[in-house]
């Protein structure tokens, strides 16, 4: 049986990702897609995908019915934590002075740094980290920690950007034009 820690859009993705021929498993409830995946994954296999790391279906059932590694916020820790994350990068954009905040000292800020980093997964939290590793005073950088999910998805929003730019080089030199 698939853990309960999985969401349902966790289930559905893993349905798109694989392709999986499950019947419109969006109108089905979290508890029959679980049934519905566990039934398919034992008994076909999976193509291969670049989004997961998983080989077989075996791999991605046992997977599925151990916890979810990295279980996501709840919406008021989550507030939380981009609270947080504004509070430092209000502190980071007025010159890294402590007397804008209400930080008592650098190393208050530093901690809250950490306890951001481990919330990578979103987009504030990540600004502000990045932003205090800039922090002239912060002698140990801190390292983001961000899933592979969501690695991929900003290394495909990165590719995506560069696609769009304009390869428009203008060069200014010296052109000598004559009419016969």
């Amino acid at each position: 049986m698939i853990h309960k820690s999985f969401t349902k859009k966790d289930l559905l993705d893993l349905i798109d990702a694989y392709e999986m021929e499950i019947e419109d498993p969006k109108s089905l409830s979290k508890k029959d897609l679980q049934i519905q995946l566990d039934d398919y994954l034992q008994l076909s296999d999976i193509p291969f995908s670049t989004e997961y790391d998983f080989n077989c279906s075996g791999d991605l059932l046992e997977y599925l019915k151990n916890e979810k590694p990295n279980i996501d916020l709840n919406y008021k820790e989550k507030g939380e934590m981009i609270t947080l994350a504004k509070r430092i990068l209000k502190y980071t954009r007025n010159g890294y002075s402590i007397a804008f905040t209400d930080f008592l000292d650098i190393e208050g800020i530093y901690q809250k740094g950490i306890l951001l980093a481990n919330h990578g997964d979103i987009p504030t939290c990540r600004r502000a980290v990045d932003e205090l590793n800039k922090d002239p005073k912060i002698r140990n950088k801190i390292e983001v920690k961000i899933s592979s999910k969501v690695k991929k998805e900003i290394e495909k929003k990165k590719i995506n950007k560069e696609s769009l730019n304009n390869r428009y080089k203008c060069e200014k030199k010296y052109v000598c034009i004559s009419f016969d």
